[in-house]
């Protein structure tokens, strides 16, 4: 199973929020032209110590779908001793992922600290980022880091840590090379930076790009988490521009759409990752980005699974 090459359409059950069986999620993912989906490596930790790797893995293999990024278990933000604890397992996990053929992994800092000043905040994150990175290209991982930009995320906390793209590249470029950033138009587009942003990365750093769109009424800076939308919702954040100077600044890695489980109420989950599907694809023919084929038709759904499952119940 080869990794796709350049930039590529990832599906993440957590940046849109669906839940089913992994072979309903991995079949969804095929229908509407998604290369990849991330995984869930705790989960994929207790399938292969009960079933062995292989096992644990044979859906996405049988599918020919690759592995997109995994959340990092690590509380980078959190006391010593759950820090310690979450990197005495580490390696084991980061076994996993290279078995999986996943060589991405995410994390998303923490908004703010009550206990910390951002210069210490900055200092203790740069150190276990340091001791993690060894780790992680040890294992062919990359680490990208994504922050939370709304206001509402530090309301009642103490001092807000990194808030902007230009504290999280400064964040990255003290920290090891395996450590990177993950563009999230949401996030250029409530912070006010500019696309231009995106070309400040350290060249190879960029880990993914995320999609999303934002209401039309709202300013960026007066948005709230439950207001993401999306991508090609409402035209106020510009996909194919945010793709076009992610691909400039040498991107090459999955494309992920992101919104907020409640911007999607009323929609079944086929329908959801159907318009994911047809919006990733007007992003990508208005960037210029090719598309490639799939060599997978989906099934009617009265019929049966490709995958040895029920097909999909109408939804």
């Amino acid at each position: 199973m080869s990794a796709p090459i350049g930039i590529f359409r990832n599906l993440s059950t957590i940046g849109l929020p669906l839940s089913g069986r992994p072979s309903e999620l991995i079949e969804l993912a095929l229908s509407f032209g998604f290369d990849s989906m991330d995984i869930d490596i705790v989960d994929l930790q207790q399938q292969a110590d009960l079933y062995g790797v292989e096992h644990a893995r044979r859906l996405m293999v049988s599918a020919r779908l690759t592995s997109g990024l995994f959340q990092l278990p690590v509380a980078l933000g959190g006391d010593d001793a759950a820090f310690d604890r979450d990197l005495a397992a580490l390696p084991r996990r980061l076994e996993l992922a290279r078995a999986a053929e996943a060589p991405r992994a995410s994390a998303t800092l923490a908004a703010a600290s009550a206990q910390h000043s951002f210069k210490d905040f900055f200092e203790l994150h740069r150190r276990r980022l340091d001791a993690l990175g060894e780790l992680l290209a040890e294992h062919g991982v990359t680490l990208g880091l994504a922050f939370h930009p709304e206001t509402e995320a530090t309301a009642e906390e103490g001092s807000r840590f990194v808030a902007t793209y230009e504290a999280l590249i400064g964040l990255v470029s003290a920290s090891h090379p395996s450590v990177g950033v993950i563009v999230d138009s949401w996030a250029v587009h409530v912070t006010g930076e500019g696309l231009d942003v995106i070309g400040n990365v350290p060249r190879g750093r960029i880990v993914e790009v995320r999609l999303s769109d934002a209401p039309r009424e709202v300013r960026g800076g007066d948005l709230h988490a439950n207001q993401r939308l999306l991508p090609g919702e409402s035209g106020v954040i510009p996909a194919a521009a945010m793709l076009a100077h992610a691909r400039d600044a040498g991107f090459e890695g999955p494309v992920t759409p992101w919104a907020d489980r409640s911007a999607l109420a009323g929609r079944g989950r086929e329908k959801i990752v159907r318009l994911a599907g047809d919006r990733l694809e007007a992003a990508w023919r208005e960037a210029g980005l090719p598309i490639v084929p799939r060599w997978f038709m989906p099934v009617a759904k009265e019929g049966a699974s490709t995958f040895g499952e029920p097909a999909l119940a109408a939804e």
